[in-house]
């Protein structure tokens, strides 16, 4: 049946069930660049074409990331206050950046993250994932999307940048706080402090970490440029990395053919990471284009100067390549780290660390199973994410010293108040194994 709303509805539950089918249906009802809708109001366009993608993201005197160009935001009908402005309000950092100073940035993030030997990252997520996995490898059972893979990355960057435990404990509750919506605006504020203070430690106490190369740096960094460029490396760094695994894991553990591929060793993890980047890339409808001038489109519709152009990843390769590709032809040529410019400097340290989670669940875990083959997807206008990857397994004794989860069972006589006590034992929970975990 054809889908007639005229905007999509990114933030849509709804959407998110069948999100590559519905968005078939608008390609074949408007064609490769459709209208759609990020929050209630909030509209925007979504190019869904590998070829137009690659070559507006090319072309830097027609398209700008410069978000203070959103013309919706400069007349007021998008207030500051919008939670879309999370991730659509400008900050000086090369993310909305262009140009010499989108280079000037860059550079920075390149050249320092290029410092730390690719040995140490592999060695530093082997350490992290054999921890997460000793603290919940005994109950046989586990979360790899709340237990494991949001707070992997997150633990290595630490290493990376030279956090603190106190640092370290901060940055972790509190992005974990924003991703589970529990009171966001002083979690975010809690995490520009906690980064804050991560750059003045750094100032106080230079060492072997980049945040302190970051500092050094020739591109002269102010300290609010500072403290934007680890707000957007830590945020690039994690996220997109927590989705390639689970959402690597989940195929692993829900389609027979690959398990066994890779059980066979006919696929590789490097392999299966990258058929995961073309069928589900972790970041989708993001970032975001800005047009200095009108766009014409086919049947007489324009995108206006200042209207925000989504880049659609997903949708573009199921356009290229179709819904089933052959699983053990390699092909790095996705759009998933993007293209152009803005290219992600740290693709390859965010496949690293994936891979090497991966590789370690399927290693240590006997009989990893999925509870169910049906994904739970996070509703988010840019993200293509699992909301749990709930699985069982044989129990196995931890590696190194074990860790006591508080319990999460509670006693309540309503489903609210069942709710809100599973609320806090969680919280209470993650707060417990981020201390344990750096602590040791």
């Amino acid at each position: 049946m054809e889908y007639r709303c005229a905007h999509a509805p990114l933030h849509s539950p709804q959407f998110h069930q069948n999100a590559h089918t519905v968005t078939q249906e608008l390609i074949a009802q408007h064609g490769p660049i459709f209208p759609a809708e990020l929050a209630p109001g909030v509209r925007a366009w979504v190019v869904a074409d590998y070829a137009t993608i690659t070559a507006w993201c090319r072309d830097a005197h027609t398209f700008v990331r410069d978000s203070r160009l959103w013309k919706d935001w400069r007349q007021g009908r998008v207030g500051d206050e919008a939670p879309i402005m999370a991730m659509m309000g400008h900050r000086p950092n090369l993310l909305y950046a262009d140009g010499a100073e989108h280079d000037r940035l860059k550079r920075a993030i390149v050249d320092c993250l290029g410092r730390i030997p690719e040995a140490r990252w592999g060695e530093s997520t082997r350490r992290h994932a054999d921890r997460l996995i000793d603290s919940f490898s005994a109950q046989g059972r586990a979360d790899l999307v709340a237990d494991y893979a949001r707070i992997l990355p997150l633990l290595v960057l630490a290493d990376m940048f030279g956090f603190d435990q106190d640092i370290g404990e901060r940055v972790l509750t509190s992005i974990t706080d924003l991703w589970d919506g529990h009171d966001i605006i002083s979690a975010g504020a809690e995490y520009e402090r906690a980064l804050s203070d991560a750059v003045s430690a750094a100032h106080a106490h230079p060492g072997q970490n980049v945040t302190s190369w970051l500092l050094e740096h020739r591109a002269g960094l102010s300290d609010e440029e500072m403290l934007h460029q680890l707000v957007v490396t830590l945020g690039a760094g994690a996220e997109p990395t927590a989705n390639m695994i689970t959402s690597s894991m989940h195929r692993l553990l829900t389609d027979t053919r690959t398990s066994q591929a890779v059980g066979e060793a006919r696929v590789s993890v490097e392999e299966l990471v990258d058929q995961v980047l073309w069928s589900e890339p972790p970041i989708t409808n993001y970032p975001v284009l800005y047009p200095r001038y009108d766009i014409p489109l086919s049947g007489g519709r324009t995108i206006g100067a200042g209207e925000p152009v989504l880049l659609g990843y997903a949708a573009a390769h199921r356009q290229m390549r179709g819904a089933t590709v052959d699983l053990e032809v390699h092909n790095r040529a996705h759009l998933a780290f993007g293209v152009g410019p803005h290219r992600c400097p740290a693709q390859g340290f965010a496949r690293s660390m994936a891979e090497v989670g991966i590789d370690r669940l399927w290693r240590r875990l006997p009989h990893l199973r999925a509870v169910s083959a049906q994904p739970i997807w996070r509703t988010s206008p840019f993200a293509r994410a699992l909301a749990q990857l709930p699985v069982t397994f044989t129990p196995e004794p931890p590696k190194g010293p074990s860790w006591d989860a508080p319990s999460s069972e509670q006693a309540t006589s309503t489903n609210k108040a069942a709710d809100s006590a599973t609320s806090t034992a969680r919280s209470s929970k993650w707060k417990s194994l981020v201390a344990w975990l750096f602590g040791r």
